[in-house]
């Protein structure tokens, strides 16, 4: 390859300049390197925390540090620092540290050692003589007392009474201070109560209760769903847990063989314990799925009041009462001892025997109103009907010996009626807005009210008794109660409780 002069003598000019420029770079670093040599880094301190309990967050010099005792603060220069340890409920620490150069100071404060450190609590309760326990600890003293000499924090404490609910709450203590509880335990000797906020009650607002034959309880809420309760423990079947038709419940009521049957605003559902069998209108006879009521005759039949008539069903077949002139809205519905089933309408009193259905309207029987809710037979045959407030009219409770209508009022102020209930003791206990009402054997009343009893609501839904003597009743807006048969079974029986 043959160059031309010129291109020779530029690469040799750019040569010599690569040259000249990388002499002058190593000179240049060689200068810095040996005026400017690099100064040592100063050695920092080190303080190493730790505390009884641990838990203290450090602040140095007024700032949060973010660290925790224990832990260590590092690269630190020699200097005076203002230290302050900090946690919930205990006095502040404070004290000043100085650190050398180079130093690593180990602290340790013991603030368990320290008597100012430890707080008092003062328990009182009514009544007085509750015993004391301190999370789970029952301890050796009752109340009035003072407990002291304890370390700052919140503390579980429950004050328990024979025959009261106990009370169990949070208790806050704090360095060098003495804080003060009071507790009211309710009576549970004759009246208790289970709601949302003391139970597992999923709702204060209940349509009705009923007992098993294993003495289980079986609570309707107004729109939450079913529960069973064991003696111990809610148990819930709502539609998010279960196949039940709706959480929206009209009644329910067990069967001869133990079934549940429980009435909706979306049909009815059976459940043996562990299925549920569902009817509606798409998979059956129905016509309306506004279920309000049931019974069962000796037979093995169901009877179900719908808002739209009566049916018969045999577990295969079915049979539609219903009446053009006459609305048949059953709201509630009984067998009596002639095996004759009475109704309770909006539009009277209604008796079906032998496939005929007869009319008892108030224009001529002359009871309360014609709007029925609720409907029960004592053990001698006689018909108790509640009766709802129409056209200004006043309503309550009438009964029907057979031949005539004698109307009872019960000594409440608007006798607006619920339901009704015979015990096995030909006691009838009727529900409504103002209380339970008792209605004896010889015709003698008491009402049960928020004002002379610890029934938790006014608001009575229904009742029902357990195996065991008790009355289980539902309220809207105080939940379940029970009314313990001490009371019942006194001599002579008193209403203020």
């Amino acid at each position: 390859m043959i160059y031309k002069r010129s291109e020779i003598v530029k690469k040799n000019l750019y040569f010599i300049f690569f040259l000249l420029t990388i002499t002058l770079l190593v000179q240049g670093c060689e200068q810095e390197i040996s005026t400017s040599p690099l100064e040592p880094e100063p050695q920092k301190g080190k303080i190493v925390f730790d505390s009884n309990p641990p838990g203290f967050t450090i602040f140095l010099n007024g700032r949060n540090t973010g660290s925790i005792t224990p832990d260590s603060l590092t690269f630190l220069d020699a200097n005076d620092y203002l230290i302050t340890l900090k946690k919930k409920y205990y006095k502040d620490s404070v004290f000043t540290l100085q650190l050398f150069q180079d130093e690593t100071k180990n602290l340790f404060i013991d603030f368990i050692s320290n008597p100012a450190m430890y707080g008092k609590i003062n328990l009182f309760s009514i009544p007085a003589g509750a015993s004391i326990k301190i999370f789970d600890s029952l301890i050796t003293s009752h109340t009035p007392d003072t407990i002291d000499n304890l370390l700052p924090g919140e503390y579980s404490i429950t004050l328990s009474y024979p025959q009261h609910r106990s009370v169990t709450f949070k208790a806050i203590v704090e360095s060098g201070m003495m804080n003060l509880y009071s507790s009211v335990l309710q009576d549970t000797s004759v009246w208790v109560d289970f709601q949302v906020f003391n139970s597992g009650l999923i709702s204060n607002n209940l349509k009705s209760v009923t007992v098993d034959h294993n003495d289980y309880k079986w609570i309707a809420t107004i729109d939450k769903g079913l529960m069973k309760f064991d003696g111990s423990k809610f148990f819930v079947f709502n539609t998010s847990n279960s196949s039940i038709p709706s959480n929206r419940i009209n009644v329910i009521k067990i069967d001869n063989s133990n079934n549940l049957w429980v009435g909706t605003n979306n049909g009815f559902g059976i459940f043996n314990g562990t299925s549920w069998t569902n009817f509606n209108k798409n998979n059956s006879p129905l016509t309306s799925n506004d279920i309000l009521s049931f019974d069962f005759d000796d037979l093995g039949n169901a009877w179900i009041g719908a808002s739209s008539g009566l049916f018969k069903f045999d577990g295969t077949n079915w049979t539609y009462y219903n009446d053009s002139d006459y609305n048949l809205w059953c709201n509630d519905l009984k067998f009596s001892i002639d095996k004759s089933i009475w109704i309770a309408t909006n539009t009277g009193i209604i008796k079906l025997k032998n496939e005929i259905l007869t009319y008892y309207p108030d224009s001529i029987y002359l009871y309360p109103t014609n709007t029925v809710s609720a409907i029960d037979i004592d053990q001698i045959g006689n018909i108790w009907s509640c009766h709802q407030n129409t056209s200004g009219k006043r309503n309550g409770v009438s009964i029907f010996d057979g031949l005539s209508f004698t109307n009872k009022y019960l000594g409440t102020a608007s006798n607006s009626l619920n339901d009704v209930y015979v015990d096995d003791n030909n006691r009838k206990w009727i529900s409504t807005i103002e209380g339970l009402v008792l209605v004896r054997q010889d015709g003698s009343t008491t009402i049960f009210n928020k004002a002379n009893s610890l029934i938790s609501s006014d608001a009575v839904t229904s009742c029902c008794k357990d195996n065991s003597g008790n009355i289980w009743i539902t309220t809207y807006g105080g939940g379940l109660n029970k009314l313990k048969n001490q009371l019942l079974n006194q001599k002579p029986f008193q209403g203020n409780l």
